[in-house]
Protein backbone atom coordinates (compact mmCIF):
# COMPACT_ATOMS: atom_id res chain seq x y z
CA UNK A 1 0.00 0.00 0.00
CA UNK A 2 1.50 3.36 -1.18
CA UNK A 3 1.38 6.44 1.33
CA UNK A 4 -0.85 7.79 -0.87
CA UNK A 5 -3.74 6.04 -0.02
CA UNK A 6 -3.97 6.25 4.21
CA UNK A 7 -3.75 9.81 3.82
CA UNK A 8 -6.74 9.95 0.24
CA UNK A 9 -8.42 7.97 2.76
CA UNK A 10 -8.16 10.42 5.55
CA UNK A 11 -9.02 13.29 3.30
CA UNK A 12 -12.47 11.19 2.07
CA UNK A 13 -13.00 10.27 5.41
CA UNK A 14 -12.75 14.00 6.21
CA UNK A 15 -14.83 15.11 3.47
CA UNK A 16 -17.78 12.94 4.59
CA UNK A 17 -17.97 14.15 7.94
CA UNK A 18 -18.00 17.78 6.92
CA UNK A 19 -20.45 16.97 4.43
CA UNK A 20 -23.27 15.48 7.56
CA UNK A 21 -21.88 18.44 9.63
CA UNK A 22 -23.21 20.62 7.34
CA UNK A 23 -26.78 18.93 6.91
CA UNK A 24 -27.13 18.93 10.67
CA UNK A 25 -25.74 22.66 11.02
CA UNK A 26 -29.11 22.74 7.62
CA UNK A 27 -31.51 21.19 9.75
CA UNK A 28 -30.74 23.15 12.67
CA UNK A 29 -31.20 26.29 11.10
CA UNK A 30 -34.31 25.17 9.22
CA UNK A 31 -35.94 23.67 12.22
CA UNK A 32 -34.78 27.32 14.37
CA UNK A 33 -36.42 29.36 11.90
CA UNK A 34 -39.56 27.54 11.40
CA UNK A 35 -39.95 27.53 15.33
CA UNK A 36 -39.23 31.48 15.22
CA UNK A 37 -41.68 31.68 12.35
CA UNK A 38 -44.32 29.81 14.80
CA UNK A 39 -43.16 31.66 17.83
CA UNK A 40 -44.16 35.05 15.62
CA UNK A 41 -47.52 33.27 13.84
CA UNK A 42 -48.61 32.56 17.57
CA UNK A 43 -48.10 36.33 18.92
CA UNK A 44 -50.02 37.49 15.57
CA UNK A 45 -52.56 35.13 16.32
CA UNK A 46 -52.72 36.17 20.44
CA UNK A 47 -52.71 39.97 19.40
CA UNK A 48 -55.57 39.35 16.68
CA UNK A 49 -57.87 37.07 19.53
CA UNK A 50 -56.89 40.00 22.43
CA UNK A 51 -58.12 42.96 19.99
CA UNK A 52 -61.12 41.11 19.23
CA UNK A 53 -61.91 40.04 22.91
CA UNK A 54 -65.16 41.09 24.27
CA UNK A 55 -64.81 41.91 28.09
CA UNK A 56 -67.43 43.34 30.30
CA UNK A 57 -66.88 45.64 33.15
CA UNK A 58 -68.92 46.49 36.07
CA UNK A 59 -70.40 48.98 37.94
CA UNK A 60 -72.19 48.97 41.41
CA UNK A 61 -74.74 51.86 41.54
CA UNK A 62 -77.70 52.70 43.34
CA UNK A 63 -76.44 51.79 46.60
CA UNK A 64 -75.64 48.72 44.83
CA UNK A 65 -78.64 47.94 43.95
CA UNK A 66 -77.66 47.13 40.48
CA UNK A 67 -74.78 47.11 38.97
CA UNK A 68 -74.26 48.84 35.15
CA UNK A 69 -72.15 46.75 32.70
CA UNK A 70 -70.14 48.06 29.99
CA UNK A 71 -67.96 47.00 27.30
CA UNK A 72 -63.87 47.03 27.86
CA UNK A 73 -63.60 48.41 24.16
CA UNK A 74 -65.39 51.58 23.24
CA UNK A 75 -65.91 50.43 19.95
CA UNK A 76 -68.08 47.23 20.61
CA UNK A 77 -72.28 48.33 20.92
CA UNK A 78 -74.58 45.43 22.72
CA UNK A 79 -77.32 44.63 21.66
CA UNK A 80 -79.22 42.24 23.67
CA UNK A 81 -77.72 40.08 26.99
CA UNK A 82 -78.71 37.13 28.51
CA UNK A 83 -78.10 36.34 32.44
CA UNK A 84 -77.57 32.89 33.81
CA UNK A 85 -77.09 32.90 37.24
CA UNK A 86 -76.68 29.30 39.84
CA UNK A 87 -80.41 27.80 40.09
CA UNK A 88 -80.35 27.68 43.60
CA UNK A 89 -80.84 31.77 43.13
CA UNK A 90 -82.96 32.26 39.99
CA UNK A 91 -83.99 29.12 38.01
CA UNK A 92 -84.78 31.71 35.01
CA UNK A 93 -82.52 33.27 32.74
CA UNK A 94 -83.18 37.29 32.97
CA UNK A 95 -82.77 39.19 29.16
CA UNK A 96 -82.31 42.30 28.56
CA UNK A 97 -81.89 44.55 25.10
CA UNK A 98 -78.84 47.41 24.34
CA UNK A 99 -80.78 50.08 26.22
CA UNK A 100 -79.38 49.18 29.92
CA UNK A 101 -77.15 46.41 30.45
CA UNK A 102 -77.30 45.78 34.23
CA UNK A 103 -77.38 42.94 36.47
CA UNK A 104 -80.30 43.62 39.52
CA UNK A 105 -80.05 43.20 42.77
CA UNK A 106 -83.96 41.81 42.51
CA UNK A 107 -83.24 39.40 40.22
CA UNK A 108 -81.38 37.51 42.90
CA UNK A 109 -81.58 39.15 46.00
CA UNK A 110 -84.19 36.88 47.42
CA UNK A 111 -82.32 33.61 47.07
CA UNK A 112 -79.24 34.82 48.22
CA UNK A 113 -81.48 35.90 51.72
CA UNK A 114 -82.59 32.43 51.68
CA UNK A 115 -79.00 30.94 51.32
CA UNK A 116 -77.29 32.97 53.96
CA UNK A 117 -80.13 32.32 56.16
CA UNK A 118 -79.79 28.62 55.50
CA UNK A 119 -75.78 29.29 56.49
CA UNK A 120 -76.56 30.56 59.53
CA UNK A 121 -73.05 32.53 58.99
CA UNK A 122 -71.80 36.15 59.97
CA UNK A 123 -73.73 38.94 60.59
CA UNK A 124 -72.03 40.44 57.74
CA UNK A 125 -69.70 39.70 55.35
CA UNK A 126 -68.98 39.17 51.56
CA UNK A 127 -69.50 36.86 48.50
CA UNK A 128 -69.13 35.65 45.34
CA UNK A 129 -71.45 34.17 42.79
CA UNK A 130 -70.96 32.96 39.34
CA UNK A 131 -72.75 34.67 36.17
CA UNK A 132 -72.62 33.45 32.52
CA UNK A 133 -73.18 36.44 30.08
CA UNK A 134 -73.96 35.32 26.98
CA UNK A 135 -73.90 38.72 24.87
CA UNK A 136 -74.65 39.91 21.17
CA UNK A 137 -72.84 42.70 20.13
CA UNK A 138 -71.44 44.74 17.20
CA UNK A 139 -68.36 46.07 16.13
CA UNK A 140 -66.58 47.36 13.09
CA UNK A 141 -70.27 46.79 11.19
CA UNK A 142 -70.72 43.27 12.39
CA UNK A 143 -72.83 41.22 14.44
CA UNK A 144 -70.58 39.03 17.02
CA UNK A 145 -71.59 36.92 19.87
CA UNK A 146 -69.67 36.36 23.10
CA UNK A 147 -70.34 33.90 26.00
CA UNK A 148 -68.57 34.16 29.40
CA UNK A 149 -68.48 33.61 32.70
CA UNK A 150 -67.83 36.22 34.80
CA UNK A 151 -67.71 35.91 39.33
CA UNK A 152 -70.06 38.76 40.88
CA UNK A 153 -68.92 40.39 44.13
CA UNK A 154 -71.92 41.03 46.44
CA UNK A 155 -71.73 41.82 50.57
CA UNK A 156 -73.96 41.87 53.39
CA UNK A 157 -74.92 43.09 56.56
CA UNK A 158 -77.69 42.54 59.04
CA UNK A 159 -79.03 45.45 60.58
CA UNK A 160 -80.89 45.60 64.04
CA UNK A 161 -84.91 45.28 63.44
CA UNK A 162 -84.28 45.89 60.05
CA UNK A 163 -83.46 42.84 58.17
CA UNK A 164 -80.53 41.95 56.24
CA UNK A 165 -78.97 44.53 53.46
CA UNK A 166 -77.47 43.04 50.85
CA UNK A 167 -75.68 44.81 47.92
CA UNK A 168 -73.78 44.16 44.53
CA UNK A 169 -70.41 45.13 44.69
CA UNK A 170 -69.06 44.62 40.76
CA UNK A 171 -67.69 41.63 38.65
CA UNK A 172 -64.81 40.25 37.67
CA UNK A 173 -64.03 37.77 34.19
CA UNK A 174 -63.74 34.19 34.90
CA UNK A 175 -63.41 32.73 31.70
CA UNK A 176 -64.34 34.20 28.22
CA UNK A 177 -65.66 31.94 25.40
CA UNK A 178 -67.42 29.14 27.45
CA UNK A 179 -67.47 26.38 24.98
CA UNK A 180 -69.59 24.15 27.05
CA UNK A 181 -73.29 24.50 27.94
CA UNK A 182 -73.39 27.93 30.02
CA UNK A 183 -75.73 26.44 32.55
CA UNK A 184 -73.49 23.85 33.54
CA UNK A 185 -70.43 25.92 34.15
CA UNK A 186 -72.39 27.69 36.09
CA UNK A 187 -73.54 25.66 38.40
CA UNK A 188 -70.07 23.48 38.59
CA UNK A 189 -68.27 27.09 39.94
CA UNK A 190 -71.84 27.19 42.10
CA UNK A 191 -71.23 24.36 43.77
CA UNK A 192 -66.96 24.57 43.87
CA UNK A 193 -67.50 28.33 45.63
CA UNK A 194 -70.09 26.92 47.96
CA UNK A 195 -67.38 23.88 49.18
CA UNK A 196 -65.28 26.56 50.17
CA UNK A 197 -67.79 28.84 51.91
CA UNK A 198 -71.21 28.43 52.67
CA UNK A 199 -71.94 31.80 51.36
CA UNK A 200 -70.27 31.41 48.03
CA UNK A 201 -67.19 33.38 48.69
Amino acid sequence: MSEEQPRRRFWINLGEGAAVLAVVISALSYWDARREHAVVEHQVLSQAQAQAAFVLTGVAQNSGRQIALTPLKSTQAIQSQRYIFPAALRADPVDIAAAAPRIELDWIGPGLGRMLNDAHGAASGEGTLPVAIITTYVEDGEIRGDRSLYRIGYAWQSRFLMGRHISLEGISLIQRAVADDPRSQVERSWAAARRTSPAGG
